[in-house]
């Protein structure tokens, strides 16, 4: 009987260091995989934010739209708003940190296509890949057809640049002449709208 028990726990003996070996390096294995886990999570949470991205709140959108829209003249951004979703041309005079600037407001579109056809003209045959980016530049400046009177956030769009054709700039005495011109809005001192440069 005690030598069946010995030979019992001889056989028992060796597999006991094997089973707990296992669990060992089990537990190596899962404390790995944990660590590694846990490694990659900082590793993503360290790059969001160096990268300083975070979704903005719905408050924060708001407070963003109500210092942007404090900066802007109303009355002209709905000029602009006319011109953009009617396709309208207004003869009009900004003033601009001392500039006069005389020509016809128009809309983005107007604005894109113009340069659009320029840099065709210039690039495509000699530069296509300089062509096809200024093409995509321009045409991501032009606001959709369908774009609604208020964003996303539930608060009126605001149009960031006015856009003129036929421009006469005037500043200190001297006169410049342009075939297009953009702008911010936010930088407009003062304008007039029916005016045209006197000869």
């Amino acid at each position: 009987m005690s030598s069946e028990s010995g030979q019992e726990a001889s056989k028992k003996g060796p597999q006991q260091p094997q089973s707990s070996a296992a669990h060992t390096n089990n537990a190596n294995a899962s404390a790995a995989s944990s660590s590694s886990s846990s490694s990659d999570a900082e590793q993503e949470l360290n790059e969001a934010l160096e990268s300083g991205f975070r979704p903005l709140t719905r408050m924060e959108r708001r407070q963003l739209w109500l210092r942007e829209y404090g900066e802007q003249d109303v009355a002209l951004q709905m000029w602009i708003q006319l011109v953009e979703q009617h396709d309208l041309e207004i003869e009009m005079m900004l003033q601009m940190h001392g500039l006069l600037i005389f020509g016809v407001m128009v809309s983005t579109a107007h604005y894109a296509q113009f340069y659009i056809d320029l840099n065709e003209e210039t690039h495509r045959e000699h530069d296509p890949d300089t062509a096809d980016a200024l093409r995509k530049y321009y045409t991501a400046l032009v606001p959709p057809p369908d774009q609604p009177e208020y964003g996303p956030e539930g608060l009126p769009v605001v149009y960031h640049y006015i856009h003129m054709r036929d421009v006469t700039i005037l500043s200190g005495g001297h006169k410049f002449k342009v075939p297009y011109w953009r702008g911010k809005a936010s930088r407009v001192d003062a304008f007039v709208v029916g005016a045209t440069v006197g000869d």
